[in-house]
């Protein structure tokens, strides 16, 4: 997956108003794919966000403290994230690779679907607890 181009960046400008603008690129790339990432068999979408969740939590890494606590607790979720999607991707990979071995393939299915239920519980609580609002009123 490619990243969005961050339009209107100013060399010449202050860096909170090109921080803001790459951090809400980067949080609405994230947001877009969660519509079908939550869908259980909708791996290529989940390995995207995972993607885009690598790409909010490194720019947060840098210019995060531009815009606060809530920056950094937005780090924090997307860092939890991408680790959880990373083990889905892991299996989604190591799945073929268990052809005939069936106990093997078992696991994984299995591990998968656990993993999984935990994405969608990071993903609730990261909107229940506001992070990704509470971030985009920062900037």
């Amino acid at each position: 997956m490619r990243a969005r181009r961050v339009e209107g960046l100013d060399p010449a400008a202050p860096l909170l108003p090109n921080a803001a603008r790459l951090i809400r690129l980067r949080l609405d790339e994230l947001r877009s794919f969660a519509p079908i990432a939550l869908e259980p068999a909708a791996s290529k979408t989940q390995h995207d966000m995972r993607i885009a969740a690598k790409r909010l939590r490194y720019a947060l890494e840098i210019v995060g403290p531009c815009f606060g606590p809530e920056a950094d607790a937005a780090r924090d979720a997307a860092k939890r994230l991408q680790g959880v999607l990373g083990e889905i991707h892991d299996c989604d990979v190591m799945l073929p690779r268990a052809w005939g071995v069936e106990s093997m393939r078992t696991h994984l299915r299995e591990r998968r679907e656990r993993l999984f239920e935990q994405f969608r519980e990071l993903w609730r609580e990261a909107i229940d607890s506001g992070v990704w609002a509470d971030l985009e009123s920062s900037l």
